[in-house]
């Protein structure tokens, strides 16, 4: 009996938790109704400014709050990192912000 329910323990604790799903976040192109603005697409925030926030490691709510909704979003093979790309018009290019796909925070960054 001892021997059964120490099993049946063992085998619980030792079972893998499900995987959890990860949400990417919406597209420009997904957005049916006007495209709202931010305090990036006001012009409120200098490089130096986005370079700061981006720096301390903001949250992927907090990143689209402040620059809206990515033009394109990848998941990366491992399924750990979300890119969020955002094409900049006048210098042709895009930026990207790097969130952790297991903490939802900035992990990484190239803005130009």
């Amino acid at each position: 009996m001892y021997f059964r329910i120490l099993f049946i323990g063992l085998f619980i604790s030792c079972a893998t938790q499900p995987p959890r799903a990860i949400v990417m976040p919406s597209t420009k192109n997904m957005i049916t109704g006007p495209v709202e603005e931010t305090i990036y697409t006001l012009g409120y925030m200098s490089e130096y400014d986005i370079w700061e926030f981006l720096k301390g490691g903001a949250s992927e709510k907090d990143v689209l709050e402040t620059f809206g909704s990515p033009d394109s979003v990848w998941l990366d093979d491992e399924q750990s990192t979300k890119f969020l790309y955002y094409y900049i018009s006048k210098i042709r290019d895009y930026n990207t912000i790097e969130v952790s796909a297991i903490t939802d925070s900035v992990s990484g960054f190239e803005w130009d």
